[in-house]
């Protein structure tokens, strides 16, 4: 089942971990008022997308290194409240891939933690 896809392309297969932030954004009119009651200005509402790569090979890097490479992408991934996959317009966190080890024909990179913010 393809639950996380860059650009149209699936990547839950280097998928070790997901998360969804469902974010709240207020006007700038939200807060106490003068009898003291809170007033909440909800204005948007904006996913956030925390995802954990599993180790991977140098050629599943340079994919994943390359679907990313135009900084707004779209994804669509599976929403906990639909139970669907969703699909939103995004820009990436900044991507820190660590080798695990570097060998004549072996190269391997530590998991990899990016987030997708909804534009």
């Amino acid at each position: 089942m393809a639950y996380f896809k860059i650009n149209g392309s699936d990547f839950s297969s280097l998928v070790s971990g997901m998360k969804v932030g469902y974010e709240v954004l207020v006007s700038d009119n939200s807060g106490r008022n003068a009898a003291g009651d809170t007033v909440i200005d909800i204005i948007n509402r904006k996913y956030k997308v925390y995802i954990t790569f599993r180790h991977m090979t140098d050629e599943e890097m340079n994919g994943l290194m390359n679907a990313i490479k135009p900084y707004v992408v779209e994804i669509s991934f599976r929403d906990p409240e639909t139970k669907a996959l969703t699909t939103i317009n995004t820009y990436t966190g900044t991507p820190e891939p660590e080798y695990y080890t570097i060998q004549s024909d072996l190269v391997i990179y530590k998991p990899m933690n990016l987030n997708f913010i909804q534009l």
